[in-house]
């Protein structure tokens, strides 16, 4: 999978910056019409996966995906389920680290679209701001993703849930759905090998709005944990 993993990189690269210049002209026009690119784009890095690794990927659930914004808390093991949430979340945005905007191309298309960053060197200033754009963009019809535990982690590594979802699903009252992923066997962390296999997203059932803040932070880590481990 060497040989391969740096064949996928090699057309990953090419097709990136090919899509990206040809839809400059996007980045002048409004926000709403740039998803479509966006999941072209996303769609050939499934094509890629496929051809070159043998990857395949199978969507779980997909009838727990409500028509109304949610907030979408997701285990994270790869970039992979990053690219499905998006594709499969209409009007999807997520709350991620402001530095992934100075990434050439890539990060002229993520300000664009109007994604939540935070950066951390603020502290409760950040945090406070963060909360603020969460609560207007589930107004305005955007579901909010997050990764609870912050990063990604490896298959059955100790989970390390953070409670600042807890603070998003308070102040916006919204729903949650949960999500589930095996996608650190097939797109490791730490390395760029891809391995063959196949990756399952598990949308799983809705969780109301009203909760306390420890019930709703236990509740998501163990459906998300116990689902996990059954894709494992």
């Amino acid at each position: 999978m060497f040989i391969r993993s740096i064949i996928f990189y090699i057309f990953l690269g090419i097709w990136t910056i090919f899509l990206g210049i040809i839809c400059l002209p996007y980045l002048l026009i409004p926000t709403r019409y740039l998803r479509k690119p966006v999941n072209f784009w996303i769609l050939g890095i499934f094509k890629l996966l496929k051809v070159i690794c043998n990857i395949t990927y199978e969507i779980k659930g997909k009838e727990n995906i409500p028509n109304r914004p949610v907030i979408v808390a997701s285990k994270h093991q790869s970039a992979f389920e990053t690219l499905a949430l998006f594709y499969y979340i209409d009007k999807s945005i997520f709350i991620h680290k402001r530095q992934l905007f100075y990434i050439p191309i890539f990060g002229q298309y993520l300000m664009k679209t109007n994604m939540i960053s935070i950066n951390r060197s603020h502290g409760a200033s950040s945090m406070r701001k963060m909360l603020f754009q969460a609560k207007l963009k589930l107004s305005n019809g955007f579901s909010i993703v997050i990764f609870p535990e912050g990063t990604r982690k490896k298959p059955g590594e100790k989970p390390d849930y953070k409670t600042g979802f807890t603070g998003i699903y308070k102040e916006t009252e919204s729903t949650i759905l949960p999500v589930a992923v095996n996608s650190g066997k097939c797109w490791p962390k730490h390395t760029f090998i891809k391995n063959s296999g196949h990756i399952v997203i598990s949308f799983l059932e809705i969780i109301p709005a009203g909760l306390e803040r420890l019930d709703i932070f236990n509740k998501i880590q163990t459906t998300i944990e116990n689902e996990t481990k059954k894709l494992m």
